[in-house]
């Protein structure tokens, strides 16, 4: 049998030469080498899920929005307190110091209450009282010179002040998106916060005005006060 031709094996099937299996050997052993000192693949780490990183952002809005809120509280306390007696029925525009102090915490409670249906006025509330009209009819400054005491105001104070804990505290991602129960905004449900906080800077700037001039003292600058 020449050389050349390998020797056949049980089945018929040729038996491997020896140079033949030497070069598998090699070619096995370096397969290997290469296989096992390759690094192992670095698998990346899935990202936060969007709702994760929502719960994330909207965790830090409601700290804001505390703090921020929480000032405006801080600063119309402070005025309250420091009105005098003088100072309590001075007016401004027509309207009296207690007045604009109860016209803003009356709105500022009512916004942030589910819906118009489930306000209840305070039990010291005066009819007609909580708005404000450039040029009063003969009813309501007859109601004004009946004003609301320091005391109850900061009673109200503190109760306002709870409302709008509640309502930043309730904050979820359908607030983004859920229209304000009170038809007549025209913006979403977030939007009352903001809306509330900048009426509440509105008139504390009137209230300073009044302090001011009857008074002379000023208002600090609350930078940050967390409900």
């Amino acid at each position: 049998m020449p050389a050349c031709v390998p020797s056949a094996g049980r089945g018929g099937k040729p038996f491997k030469t020896g140079a033949s299996m030497k070069n598998s050997l090699i070619a096995l052993f370096i397969f290997s080498c290469v296989a096992f000192s390759h690094p192992p693949l670095k698998v990346a780490k899935a990202p936060c899920s969007p709702s994760e990183k929502d719960s994330i952002l909207l965790s830090e809005i409601k700290k804001s929005y505390s703090r921020q809120m929480g000032a405006s509280f801080k600063m119309l306390e402070n005025t309250i307190l420091n009105a005098n007696e003088k100072t309590w029925a001075a007016r401004i525009n027509n309207m009296p110091f207690w007045q604009i102090c109860y016209h803003v915490l009356w709105y500022t409670d009512f916004y942030f209450h589910a819906n118009q249906a489930t306000f209840q006025p305070q039990p010291f509330d005066i009819k007609g009282i909580k708005d404000i009209h450039d040029k009063p009819n003969a009813w309501l400054v007859e109601q004004q010179k009946h004003p609301i005491s320091k005391s109850n105001m900061l009673v109200y104070h503190t109760y306002a002040k709870q409302k709008a804990l509640q309502f930043i505290q309730g904050i979820n991602e359908s607030y983004f998106t859920t229209p304000s129960p009170f038809e007549w905004h025209g913006f979403p449900m977030i939007d009352l916060v903001d809306y509330n906080l900048r009426h509440l800077q509105h008139h504390i700037a009137y209230l300073n005005i009044i302090l001011r001039r009857e008074q002379d003292l000023g208002s600090p600058w609350i930078m940050h006060a967390p409900l």
